[in-house]
């Protein structure tokens, strides 16, 4: 299992792969859901290192309260672009530009974390494998509780679909079925009309005889 660090390391890599893929990929809905991959990994990233990194790397390391609070400012930043480009229905120029945004403040992040705080904690007296297993706990219920809101969602969009269809279905129902009703009574109304008409022309005829 990997230690603190490395397991930070790790989660940047992704992402940063995560970043590559979205720039490469053609097509909105393809790039809509490397978008939504990249920022669902940001955010258990960033619970992990606030959680449980952060407060470790205040209390040990040395100069690690102005590392940490500049971090953690960091962190807003991203939350706030990530909170936004979650309100935007489509994967359209906007979207894309503030997803650009998003990346740069990351890998600024990503940059200063990487070049100083992380080379620092590793030279503390920090037990970084104890670290390590407390995110990758923390990290897999995070994950597990991300799987089960998905799935609730996905089973709440189909549930919407299903209805929708059923109520598209009764709708054309109606709609059949009164259309077959108004033509009945068309016809019955041209039948009783071409009766009495047949009646008024035989009236005429006896009189005239």
């Amino acid at each position: 299992m990997p230690n603190a660090t490395q397991m930070i390391r790790q989660d940047h890599k992704k992402v940063e792969g995560l970043f590559k893929k979205f720039e490469q990929t053609q097509g909105s809905q393809s790039k809509r859901r490397l978008a939504e991959n990249a920022m669902a990994e940001l955010e258990v990233h960033a619970a992990l290192e606030e959680e449980i990194f952060y407060p470790a790397v205040k209390k040990e390391v040395d100069d690690g309260s102005s590392m940490v609070q500049e971090a953690i400012e960091e962190h807003q930043t991203v939350k706030q672009l990530i909170s936004e480009l979650k309100g935007m229905q489509e994967a359209n120029e906007e979207f894309e530009s503030q997803f650009s945004q998003l990346m740069e403040n990351v890998q600024h992040h990503v940059e200063e974390e990487e070049s100083e705080m992380l080379p620092k904690v590793e030279e503390s007296q920090l037990d970084l494998n104890s670290l390590g297993q407390q995110m990758a706990q923390r990290k897999q219920q995070m994950q597990n509780r991300g799987r089960a809101t998905k799935k609730a969602s996905n089973a709440a969009t189909s549930r919407k679909s299903a209805t929708s269809k059923s109520s598209a279905r009764k709708t054309a129902r109606k709609k059949s079925a009164g259309s077959k009703t108004a033509a009945r009574k068309t016809g019955s109304t041209k039948k009783n009309t071409g009766r009495k008409a047949t009646k008024k022309s035989g009236s005429r005829s006896r009189r005239r005889a």
